[in-house]
């Protein structure tokens, strides 16, 4: 479930409206922040860059907080609420909670999925809602778009041969360059054993395996042709899970992950009924099977859950080399708590004795619940980082599962929300030109504020000016460190009729030219004579 009980809190956000902060590193265990003084999502804000992220604050922080040096990579997180100021994208964050990136002018709602190896290189996944809003039960029809170090599209992928297009809890992108995808067409059912009509419906969800290249579908699975609705433990005719109408379909099966395995196998994962791993392997034909090889968990579990490893409501289950598995236990939903706090589990299962046991938990700093989404992920150095879905927190964890520290984006009670939080390496360097705004507050002083949206090799900044139009001639004017999203600089002087910037690089090498801009506003390009100097990305 995605957007849990956002109405709820509907008031709540006109009475408590976030507070901005001009843009500053993360907050270190601020008690105003985490009990609402300062709003259920407060933000940041900047002189001219037209953007207001969330401002984190680092509920548990480290010693060096809000540095948090320890940690390598960006975050790579997607808010989800009524109460955000800022919203149809998700960010790139440093660990210091300030911003590198935000996947604006996709859509209304745009969930940033993380990287993926895409034909050898590292891309940049979204899922973009087709202008529906998803729904209570949290799922929705869009596409995927993979973007490239530059930010520029060199793929889009949805679902072939559906009624709907991909839903946003999933894509994995395959070492055979395919996407696997989750979709939620409605069917038509017998329901009358459940309560419902004879000629009932259900979200009838369906992993498919696309080709990237053509976008046709090698493989899809439907859940009705393999699961009875007989399995699921989520009531039938609630608000939450649908009442069995062409309309409030019931959501019987709730797939929320997949995963293809190197010997062709997909995992499956049903917040409905537990894990579900099924035979793909190719038949003659070249024809899949969706034969379920076993199931983990629910009514009709091939495996014995040892003490610790018991897991309901589960999300992002993925295989983690040869007999180990982590994966989200939510251990609670709207209607029910199975266990005091949710956890990031890792578990070692054996495949000849058919048992699962606990390898190590993570616990929320709070011990609290989440009643839907949330992710794990291992790290290559066998640390963690556990998104707490519903609940607007993810944490870091050492290697055996004890946690390290722990960020917020919202309040608590909100209802804002993050399906997944990853922590991934990235490098960004934009097509696009970077951005400025020259403004002259005090005679004989320029300030002008420049940014990059998605740069992550920006070390500084030069200010460059010129006196004529034709011919633009630029002259070094001042520089400035590059610290925050939005870096100010300044020249004390006169002379000067358009101003230009130029992102340098640690080595002092530019990256890219912005265009030139005049005090009016007036924008020209850059001068024919400047080139870059900072080696392609490779």
């Amino acid at each position: 479930m995605l957007l849990h009980s956002l109405s709820t809190f509907a008031l709540l956000t006109l009475l408590s409206l976030p507070l901005s902060a001009i843009a500053s590193v993360a907050y270190c265990n601020n008690q105003d922040y985490e009990s609402g003084a300062l709003g259920e999502s407060p933000y940041q804000s900047y002189n001219a860059a037209p953007f207001q992220p969330v401002q984190l604050n680092y509920a548990l922080p480290t010693a060096d907080c809000p540095s948090n040096s320890q940690v390598s990579g960006y975050f790579m997180i997607s808010p989800l609420g009524t109460g955000l100021h800022m919203t149809g994208g998700g960010y790139i964050m440093n660990p210091n909670g300030t911003m590198v990136y935000f996947s604006s002018g996709f859509g209304s709602v745009v969930i940033l999925r993380g990287v993926f190896t895409y034909q050898g290189e590292d891309h940049l996944g979204i899922w973009v809602s087709d202008g529906s809003i998803p729904t209570p039960s949290g799922h929705g029809s869009g596409w995927n778009i993979l973007l490239d170090r530059s930010y520029n599209t060199v793929a889009t992928i949805t679902t072939s041969g559906l009624s709907v297009g991909a839903d946003l809890h999933e894509l994995h992108i395959t070492s055979n360059n395919t996407a696997i995808i989750t979709a939620y067409p409605t069917d038509e059912t017998d329901l009358s054993a459940y309560g419902g009509s004879t000629t009932g419906y259900v979200l009838n969800p369906v992993a498919q395996e696309i080709d990237i290249a053509t976008g046709e579908a090698i493989f899809t699975w439907k859940a009705l042709d393999h699961v009875s609705p007989s399995e699921c433990y989520a009531p039938f005719g609630t608000t939450s899970t649908g009442y069995g109408t062409a309309t409030d379909p019931w959501d019987y099966f709730h797939m929320n992950s997949i995963q293809k395995n190197d010997d062709g196998t997909y995992l499956i994962s049903s917040r409905q009924y537990g894990h579900t791993p099924f035979d793909a392997r190719l038949l003659t034909g070249d024809q899949p099977t969706g034969e379920i090889l076993w199931r983990m968990g629910g009514k009709n579990s091939n495996f014995t859950l040892n003490e610790g490893a018991n897991f309901t409501w589960q999300h992002h289950a993925r295989f983690r080399g040869s007999g180990q598995l982590s994966l989200f236990d939510n251990g609670a939903t709207e209607w029910e708590q199975d266990i005091p706090y949710s956890q990031g589990l890792l578990l070692d299962y054996d495949e000849s004795a058919m048992t699962v046991s606990l390898s190590s938990a993570r616990a929320p700093y709070d011990r609290t619940n989440t009643v839907s989404q949330g992710s794990v992920e291992l790290l290559s150095d066998g640390t963690s980082v556990v998104g707490w879905g519903a609940m607007p927190y993810f944490s870091g964890h050492d290697t055996d599962g004890n946690i390290i520290w722990s960020a917020q984006f919202a309040v608590a009670s909100s209802g804002i929300a993050s399906y997944r939080v990853f922590l991934n390496d990235w490098t960004g360097r934009p097509s696009t030109p970077p951005s400025h705004q020259v403004t002259s507050p005090f005679s004989g002083n320029i300030t002008v504020y420049a940014w990059w949206n998605g740069a992550t090799e920006v070390a500084s900044w030069e200010l460059l000016g010129s006196r004529l139009l034709t011919p633009l001639k630029a002259t070094s004017l001042s520089n400035a460190s590059k610290t925050d999203f939005e870096t100010t600089l300044v020249y004390s002087g006169s002379g000067y009729a358009y101003y230009q910037v130029a992102a340098l690089n640690a080595n002092g090498q530019v990256l890219k030219y912005s265009n030139f801009t005049a005090l009016d506003g007036t924008t020209f390009g850059p001068a024919d004579n400047q080139t870059v100097t900072a080696a392609p990305l490779s």
